[in-house]
């Protein structure tokens, strides 16, 4: 199995919509700050383009990007029921199709002009998963199309990584809701999250094929990266 949990396993399966979009916000260092970059990175994006976001959660994404684009064919993946619930309410106005499944293991939907995957991608168990993961992201792209690509990274430098780890788990303590909500976001980050130097994954990317790949945004553990193809 590519993905290292189950739904059940991660805090949000039990959460209502409202307090996980809450927690995430809390919990994700320049959560805001790199929406605000996909916000401006799909002012590029055809009037009606063909969208495929991996990982939805509650759509709090895919409500941004929609604002921008609100007749893209929009697919979204997630394999968590109660995410897909909150994701349909909040969506309900566009035209999205909701998919209910682990998408290291199905198909995905070819021809997009982009596929976005925002703290999703980390929770593949291996650098070859990722890898593999990243081929298929490619080969699901037009040619002309991109990927955005944030998430939860480490970095190569063993102290550059130890001082950004340091950093994210001062940022959980300094932002959690109460002493529940810190011990479930501390237990996750350390135990469950499965991360890759920000350098590797840049460098997979690139010899898979996407011609342009930028930083474009970097807050201790949280990265946003755009490849074009």
């Amino acid at each position: 199995m590519a993905t290292n949990v189950k739904p059940d396993e991660l805090n949000y399966d039990h959460y209502e919509t409202k307090k996980y979009d809450d927690q995430i916000v809390r919990s994700i260092p320049g959560h805001e700050e790199l929406h605000k970059h996909i916000d401006q990175l799909v002012e590029s994006l055809p009037e009606e383009p063909k969208i495929l976001e991996l990982g939805v959660g509650t759509g709090l994404t895919a409500e941004r990007i929609l604002r921008k684009r609100p007749n893209a064919e929009y697919v979204v993946v997630d394999f968590s029921e109660q995410m897909l619930a909150g994701a349909r309410g909040r969506l309900s106005k566009y035209d999205v199709k909701f998919v209910n499944g682990d998408y290291s293991k199905i198909g995905l939907p070819e021809d997009n002009d982009l596929v976005v995957s925002v703290i999703s991608i980390h929770h593949q168990e291996t650098d070859e998963d990722k890898k593999r993961l990243f081929q298929r992201i490619y080969d699901s792209i037009k040619d002309t199309g991109a990927f955005i690509f944030g998430d939860l990274v480490t970095y190569r430098n063993e102290e550059e990584a130890a001082l950004n780890e340091a950093r994210h788990f001062h940022h959980l303590v300094e932002n959690a809701q109460d002493e529940d909500s810190l011990r479930e976001w501390a237990h996750h980050h350390k135990h469950l999250n499965k991360l890759a130097p920000l350098e590797d994954q840049v460098d997979w990317l690139r010899e898979i094929g996407f011609r342009d790949v930028e930083v474009v945004y970097r807050r201790f553990n949280t990265a946003l990266v755009y490849a074009q193809k």
